[in-house]
Parts: structure tokens; C-alpha cells; sequence
């Protein structure tokens, strides 16, 4: 369903704050399944923004900045968790023998 309106864009802005802190109560359990969950989750809220930004820009939707501040949101948080799937895996390997 295309985005057309504020109230969807404002949705998007929301979730994307909801998935935020997610991750970090993922990554603070450490938990790596988790943290995969959210990342699918994150992919699929980030490609949502980038398509309504796109209509935004084209003057087919709402205001766009709520959409990119839910964007660089997203990306920050996507990069954490890989950096903690990462760090966590590295442990798990030098903890076994």
C-alpha cells in the first residue's frame, strides 16, 4: 500500500524509533537471534521510508524530513547490530577450544 499521507509517514517515523530500541535491548541481552529478527525487521521498515521518501520528494506524499530522520535512525541501528553480531560471534569463537 503506497504511502500518502502524513499519518503513514508519521507511523514509519514511529516504528522505526519502536525498532530502535528494540536493537538495543537485543543487543544489550546480547541476544544474536534477536538482534537477526530486528535487522530483518529494520531492512523491511528501511526500504518502506526509502519508497515513501521517494514520493515525498516527488511531491506524491507528506513531508519528508520525519522520513529521514526515521532513515539515518534505522541505518545507525542496523550498523550497531551488526557490529554486536559481530563482537559477539568473535567471543564465541575464542571461547571454544
Amino acid at each position: 500500500m503506497p504511502i500518502q499521507n502524513d499519518h503513514e509517514i508519521q507511523q514509519l517515523h514511529e516504528r522505526s524509533e519502536e525498532l530502535e530500541h528494540a536493537a538495543r535491548q537485543a543487543m544489550n541481552d546480547a541476544d544474536p537471534e534477536a538482534m537477526k529478527q530486528i535487522q530483518k525487521q529494520l531492512q523491511n521498515v528501511q526500504n518502506k521510508i526509502q519508497e515513501a521518501r521517494g514520493r515525498a520528494i516527488n511531491g506524491n506524499g507528506g513531508s519528508g524530513e520525519p522520513l529521514f530522520d526515521a532513515q539515518m535512525r534505522v541505518e545507525e541501528s542496523q550498523h550497531q547490530m551488526e557490529r554486536a553480531i559481530n563482537n559477539i560471534n568473535a567471543q564465541q569463537n575464542d571461547v571454544q577450544p
